[in-house]
């Protein structure tokens, strides 16, 4: 049977050193060996999970990757993202954060690296991955030194604005459920930047969502999709968070891959807009609340 093909971890909350041993862990369980009638039960769930389940996700995740990557925005930064992939994948995190400081310091300013430098690298990851050019395990270690590496970048990047004591407040999410936090956790960059007050923990179910609406107060609520297959559970979402909100007048928005090739999925599931990059979600939603003000 051949060994099924796990989605790589894309979380920029764990350490490069825990993400390597969670990708042996994995190595490890698959290798380890079942007894008895539990063998038997172990192989048809496994044969079932790989003939049926497995195909579907798998190919609905890698079009949604090369979707991503085709609708990536065009970068003057293309020698230098091929370079930083090559250092994630092979290199090491200090040597990834040494190039992108010399990139830095050539005059490529913190906003470039992160909408021209750090998103296209995470998107020819993605490719890399859907296309077989590298495995999970690759991926998953690459997306972890990225992530921290764009850390460091987003600190300085959300210090150059002035404080703002009491900005709008934003609940940034991806859709409990998915591991694609890279995106969010640079809108959530921006946002700050520009003087939003951002809520932008993980959350563990939509439930949790929807609740933490309900008890505090936020002009607007940003969730990023994935995968497309999501959509109408969001669509339930959205319509369960603008009726047990705090705020009755709450902005929602929506991104990530789902909306990038098909925005006019946004007004399908009851969003107020969708925005292909960072720098213009931030635009769109100072727009949004001051409208939604207005009509109180």
């Amino acid at each position: 049977m051949a060994p099924m093909r796990q989605q790589p971890i894309n979380d920029d909350s764990i350490s490069e050193m825990e993400a390597m041993r969670l990708v042996r862990s994995l190595g490890e369980l698959r290798k380890t060996p079942q007894q008895g009638g539990a063998h038997a039960r172990h192989a048809a769930i496994a044969e079932t999970v790989e003939s049926q389940v497995i195909p579907r996700l798998l190919e609905a995740c890698r079009q949604s990757l090369v979707d991503t990557a085709l609708a990536a925005p065009q970068t003057e930064l293309t020698e230098q993202v091929t370079a930083l992939t090559d250092l994630l994948l092979s290199g090491t995190q200090p040597q990834a954060a040494d190039f992108v400081e010399r990139v830095q310091a050539e005059g490529v300013g913190r906003e470039q690296l992160l909408l021209n430098l750090f998103t296209p690298a995470a998107h020819r990851l993605g490719v890399m991955w859907a296309e077989d050019d590298c495995d999970f395990a690759d991926v998953t270690i690459g997306m972890v030194r990225l992530a921290n590496v764009m850390r460091l970048v987003s600190h300085a990047f959300e210090a150059e604005a002035a404080p703002v004591l009491a900005g709008p407040r934003a609940l940034l999410v991806q859709a409990p459920g998915e591991q694609h936090g890279f995106g969010i956790t640079m809108v959530a960059s921006f946002f700050r930047r520009a003087g939003w007050n951002v809520h932008s923990e993980p959350l563990s179910s939509s439930g949790e969502l929807i609740s933490l609406t309900q008890r505090e107060w936020f002009s607007l609520v940003g969730i990023s999709v994935a995968c497309s297959d999501r959509l109408h559970q969001l669509a339930v979402v959205i319509r369960s968070i603008r009726a047990a909100s705090r705020n009755p007048a709450i902005g929602i928005m929506v991104g990530g891959n789902a909306f990038i090739e098909h925005p006019e999925c946004a007004d399908m599931v009851g969003a107020d807009s969708t925005a292909t990059d960072a720098r213009l979600a931030v635009a769109q939603a100072n727009a949004l609340v001051s409208r939604l003000a207005c009509q109180r």
